[in-house]
């Protein structure tokens, strides 16, 4: 469906970007790689666009550079050192060089072989879907996320029509598609469901650095594949063209990290030209499970993982998951996940769950001191579905910055620490959690009615702790190997300062019968009793802010019969 001229994304603008003067531009794709160095980031309509660009971008540098660079941390670490403001004179001819040996394939409008799409799609009565199929942030009747016109809805430019195109590969929901004429699985004009894009799967992690040059050198490798093995990791250009039937290499597929960053799980086609894209079709492409392809887990660096007990027990066999991000909960509640070699204890003897080969890939950048400024940066990027996974409901993203000194190996006990700060703030949001539902009781309020002040204080505590441990992460922790349990110290003093700072607030708050008490069964209970509780809670939460004679005196009271 196209109607004239095509549109080189080699060559035209289409990737956006935020430079170091914060300005922000359209790029074509050689320039974006081109000027990378002097890029502080990507700069699409969604974070979700900025996650599946910057995967078409790796894909790309990672292939150009395979020749050239060893395909390892200190080939990478390399680079690195030799970033100053610019890229070592032989990368951009070596990324330019292949570019141009494929430049066929990136034509958006090519009419054999248009990038990301399958020429030639039509339906039955020669239809074509609204924009809205396309565009993430303008979902057919529901346009929450834009604010775009009805004349600006009908129409886009080609740049914008192709990043939507890869963020739809990558992230496109579920949901009954166009039975398009020829497809294998269409029934009476209708595909039906067969789960979202691979992207939308993940709970995606990558590694971000001052510039894009080196947010793509910190992720390039994160897995490295046997010679044979890169060989066959291939993105869709690298490929024969796609059709509507299913790729033939699918069982063994995806061969490694540069095919799941580019997987093709629909077919689409554009409807228009250079001079803009009005619709478009969108069918269902390749398709795996998971939980037949468990190799994946070596290959798929950018997600963390869980272990599946019902899928396990569905296949006999040890089956790892995808452990998508979870709306409100921050990236350092679950650190152990981002820690390479933390303990993470399972659950009633179940194995363990995979660990993420980012992670494992950020230690051994830490090795290399390839960390220009002593920090690994995490960012996670996420799309949270509903109605059957059919729709988007929301989009939710964190970063985390971390020392590099608690990723090297030797650094257990950085690590550890790490871990109970995160163990402490839980018991400690606990504490006022309890407080709250405390304080509802003792005011009139019955159990049940109790549970949401209860909820409303977990949420502002963690909300009010999480500043604090960010920059407890940042600061104490990077000079916490002489003394580790000074830093604890500093965590507790300043952790149980802020909640109890909330609870003050929740106190004052209370009616005055509140202080009289009540209590169900006969039993007295008022705001005193509420606090003392709330107070012993909490030095077990933070026991090194308190004086060591104090804790261990509550310690002694609390096994009496």
């Amino acid at each position: 469906m196209t109607d004239g001229a095509g549109y080189d994304l080699v060559a035209e603008p289409w990737i956006r970007v935020l430079d170091v003067d914060g300005v922000t531009r359209e790029l074509s794709l050689l320039e974006a790689i081109e000027q990378a160095p002097a890029i502080t980031r990507l700069a699409g309509e969604l974070p979700t666009q900025d996650a599946a660009m910057l995967r078409l971008l790796l894909a790309v540098v990672q292939r150009a550079l395979d020749p050239y660079v060893p395909p390892n941390v200190d080939g990478v670490a390399t680079i690195i050192t030799a970033l100053r403001g610019q890229w070592p004179e032989t990368l951009v001819p070596a990324v330019r060089s292949y570019l141009d040996q494929h430049r066929e394939r990136f034509d958006l409008f090519h009419p054999a072989t248009p990038f990301f799409q399958v020429p030639g799609m039509r339906t039955a009565k020669d239809e074509v879907s609204e924009l809205s199929k396309l565009i993430a942030d303008m979902p057919a009747g529901r346009p929450y996320l834009t604010m775009r016109s009805a004349r600006a809805a009908a129409r886009v430019e080609p740049g914008e029509a192709a990043r939507w195109l890869v963020h739809l590969q990558a992230y496109d929901p579920s949901g009954i598609k166009t039975g398009v004429v020829g497809h294998p699985r269409a029934k009476g004009g209708k595909v039906y469901p067969e789960g979202v894009g691979w992207t939308g799967q993940l709970g995606l992690i990558h590694l971000v650095g001052t510039t894009l040059a080196e947010t793509l050198l910190l992720n390039l490798w994160a897995v490295v594949l046997a010679d044979d093995a890169r060989d066959a990791d291939l993105p869709p250009w690298e490929r024969p063209p796609q059709t509507l039937e299913p790729s033939p290499d699918l069982l063994s597929r995806p061969a490694g990290p540069v095919d799941a960053y580019t997987w093709q799980p629909r077919r689409v086609l554009l409807r228009g030209d250079a001079s803009g894209v009005t619709g478009v079709l969108v069918t269902y492409g390749d398709r795996f499970l998971l939980q037949e392809r468990q190799d994946l887990v070596g290959k798929e660096p950018m997600t963390l993982w869980r272990h599946s007990k019902p899928q396990t027990a569905k296949y006999r066999r040890d089956i790892q998951m995808t452990r998508k991000h979870q709306p409100g909960f921050a990236l350092w509640r679950g650190i152990e996940a981002v820690l390479p070699g933390a303990p993470v204890v399972p659950t009633k003897g179940d194995p363990l769950p995979a660990s993420s080969r980012l992670v494992e890939h950020a230690e051994r950048l830490a090795e290399a001191e390839a960390l220009t400024d002593g920090l690994i940066h995490y960012r996670s990027v996420g799309m949270e579905y509903g109605a059957q996974e059919s729709v988007v409901d929301d989009i939710l993203e964190d970063s985390l910055d971390l020392p590099a000194v608690i990723l090297r190996p030797e650094q257990h006990e950085l690590r550890q620490l790490a871990i109970r700060g995160v163990e402490s703030a839980k018991k400690g949001v606990g504490a006022l959690a309890e407080l709250a539902r405390g304080l509802a009781r003792v005011s009139g309020a019955g159990r049940d009615e109790a549970a949401g002040p209860g909820d409303r204080a977990y949420e502002t505590g963690y909300s009010a702790l999480d500043r604090p441990y960010r920059e407890w992460l940042r600061r104490d922790l990077a000079v916490a190997t002489d003394d580790p349990l000074l830093a604890e110290q500093v965590w507790h003093q300043q952790a149980r300062r802020v909640l109890t700072d909330i609870a003050g607030e929740l106190v004052v708050g209370v009616p005055d019968k509140a202080w009289r008490g009540s209590g169900p069964n006969g039993q007295r209970e008022d705001v005193g009793a509420v606090w003392c509780r709330f107070e012993r809670m909490l030095r077990a939460a933070f026991p090194r802010a308190y004086p060591p004679s104090e804790t261990t005196e509550v310690s002694s009271q609390e096994q009496r019969p």
